[in-house]
């Protein structure tokens, strides 16, 4: 289901575009901003469990963000206002607490692909009755497009704590997104919003499913991945 999502949502990329910015308000735009940042800005989908040296974490990740201004998305040529973000991801575990990690993907019938990058480093490892706290640095940005520039950077707290097979996971973080429209009068937009968010992530017989709610500012994305971690 989750592969089918991914093919079905990526063919649907160049469905439309957002050709339509140049007839926004200076307002519109910033409201615009505002969901830009919550569809395009990367989501980790890990349980906040540092990798070891050896380890790698490879998984496709399909989230759906409800934005909040539907009126301006439609108008701006954005397309539907459920908007369907798959991705591909990968973490890879280096030495002294760090992991590091990128992601490429798509923003639906947005027409925005992105492309992005991660940092890791635990703060306090996980016990057998306490949870693991890690900090985490995310980058991102849109690929290709002409009519629209998305840029963000995040800092996220999360705190974890394995189970069995099942790793629950909360964290609070900021986003910082800068917003351009090229060619256009539309002055460029710098927006920083709190980013909340819970999930779960769990082992299954050959790999990893993790599920996650996220807000930022007023728009809510609901994700999950599948993957595989050694």
């Amino acid at each position: 289901m989750l592969a089918l999502s991914f093919a079905a949502s990526s063919l649907s990329v160049s469905a439309s575009d957002f050709s339509g910015v140049r007839q926004l308000s200076q307002d519109a735009f910033q409201r615009l901003s505002k969901d830009l940042a919550s569809v395009t800005a990367l989501r980790a989908l890990s349980p906040g469990v540092i990798l070891n040296l050896l380890g790698v974490d490879i998984g496709v990740e399909v989230g759906t963000t409800k934005v909040d201004n539907s009126d301006v998305w439609k108008k701006s040529g954005g397309g539907s206002t459920d908007v369907i973000t798959p991705r591909l991801t990968i973490h890879k575990g280096l030495a002294a607490g760090f992991d590091i990690g990128a992601s490429v993907g798509a923003a639906g019938g947005a027409g925005t692909k992105t492309i992005g990058g991660i940092l890791r480093y635990q703060l306090i490892e996980p016990s057998v009755v306490a949870p693991g706290a890690t900090i985490r640095l995310t980058g991102n940005r849109e690929a290709g497009s002409s009519d629209v520039t998305v840029r963000s950077l995040g800092v996220d707290f999360v705190i974890a704590k394995p189970l069995v097979i099942i790793t629950p996971y909360v964290g609070i973080g900021a986003v910082r997104t800068e917003t351009a429209a090229p060619g256009t009068t539309l002055s460029s937009v710098s927006i920083n919003q709190t980013r909340t968010f819970i999930g779960f992530d769990t082992r299954l017989a050959f790999a990893t499913l993790s599920v996650e709610a996220e807000r930022i500012g007023n728009a809510m994305t609901i994700s999950s991945k599948i993957g595989f971690r050694f």
